[in-house]
């Protein structure tokens, strides 16, 4: 990577010639964690990220890099990442970027569902910021815009994958030009609707795990399919947002008790394939008192599910987010919650946001997962991790 980012500065700098406008800009963030079951710290400390943006006629540079510490680590409490690293060159038909980009696929609200071109970062559980999730790709993009129209052609060398809670063995694709995953985006942008088409090929960004050589577990990142569509629909105060995707012959990894049946009997395999089809609708409400966004979520295999790590082959559930800004939108609270509908556990998150200044705002917040009736369910399986947090941002 370091190499890519390298190349794009040297074809940048080489292909303009003074002057150059610069805007350098950047955050300087701590989050806290307070457990509350256990009155434990299980978050804590700082990020600073910092951006440079530099153009110049039909040309463009962005560099996105974050240095953080983490207060809590023992092993490695200091960390750096490249989150963007990429040049632009634009038309006015057409534009190339070459380098690692974040991009944004769906119209869905925290939840993904044709939004898989980026993999995600689901260390940061609390925090709740699926904008911030993303992980950039190091690929290149070509995009042809025409009136109302565009689209965008991606060709990804490297793959990247999720960043996951618990680290894990796992065998990465290599680095051959026949591993190499591909994406395309065409999209409309009418006075009535916003539409977008998708379609990706490449690998799955998490991976699946193998539970054969158990204690030593390890995971297998395998390939996958994807075609979606999106529509964001206006209509008086609200917004329509309808979002679907479907996986064809999708591979999941048979559960721990199949996997040694399967080892038993001499069979190597330890997926199965099953065509998944995932979809969204939600409303946005914009009146002038509050922000509201509500949304109900499904995902649903044609096959069955007893073979895999899934109890359902249906699972879906529904958000609700509310916000409201005091004291001349110094004062912001947000509430969000989660609920999955299978075995009702739930999340739910509220916030307060106070901005000091321009540059200065500090936040308090409660986290709460809340376990099902009869089971734990997806979100009750983290019910110990409850917890207080709060935190300031100074952005430059």
């Amino acid at each position: 990577m370091k190499r890519f980012s390298l190349l794009a500065l040297v074809l940048f700098l080489s292909s303009t010639a003074f002057p150059v406008d610069l805007q350098l800009g950047g955050s300087l963030k701590n989050d806290v964690a307070l457990n509350l079951p256990d009155k434990d710290f299980i978050l804590g400390g700082f990020a600073f990220e910092a951006n440079l943006d530099a153009s110049q006629d039909d040309s463009a540079l962005n560099l996105d890099a974050a240095f953080s510490y983490d207060a809590l680590s023992q092993d490695d409490p200091l960390s750096f990442k490249v989150k963007e690293a990429w040049y632009d060159y634009a038309t006015s038909f057409w534009s190339v970027r070459i380098g690692r980009q974040i991009n944004a696929w769906g119209k869905a609200d925290g939840l993904s569902v044709c939004d898989i071109l980026c993999p995600k970062d689901y260390t940061a559980l609390l925090l709740d910021d699926y904008t911030e999730s993303r992980l950039g790709i190091d690929a290149a993009r070509l995009s042809i815009s025409y009136k109302a129209f565009s689209a965008d052609a991606y060709w990804i060398p490297f793959f990247t994958p999720a960043i996951l809670p618990q680290t894990i063995n796992t065998i990465q694709p290599e680095r051959k030009i026949e591993n190499s995953e591909y994406a395309l985006r065409l999209s409309a942008y009418l006075p009535f609707a916003d539409f977008s088409l998708y379609g990706f090929y490449g690998y799955d960004d998490e991976p699946l795990l193998n539970y054969t050589g158990f204690p030593d577990i390890s995971g297998k990142f395998e390939k996958m399919t994807m075609v979606g569509a999106d529509a964001a629909i206006p209509f008086g105060q609200m917004v329509l947002r309808l979002e679907a995707a479907f996986f064809p012959k999708r591979k999941f990894a048979l559960s721990a008790t199949r996997q040694v049946q399967a080892l038993l009997t001499g069979k190597s395999t330890f997926t199965s394939k099953k065509n998944e089809v995932t979809a969204l609708a939600g409303i946005d409400w914009m009146p002038s008192f509050i922000t509201m966004t509500a949304q109900y979520y499904c995902d649903y295999l044609f096959e069955d599910s007893q073979d895999i790590d899934r109890e359902d082959s249906f699972l879906h559930q529904a958000t609700l987010s509310l916000s409201k800004s005091f004291f001349s939108e110094t004062l912001t609270v947000d509430f969000s919650g989660i609920i999955e509908l299978n075995d009702f556990s739930s999340f739910l998150h509220l916030k307060a946001d106070y901005a000091a200044s321009d540059q200065i705002s500090f936040y308090l917040g409660y986290a709460w997962f809340l376990a099902g009736p009869d089971k734990d369910g997806a979100y009750g399986l983290y019910k110990d991790m409850t917890s207080l947090l709060f935190g300031g941002k100074y952005s430059f």
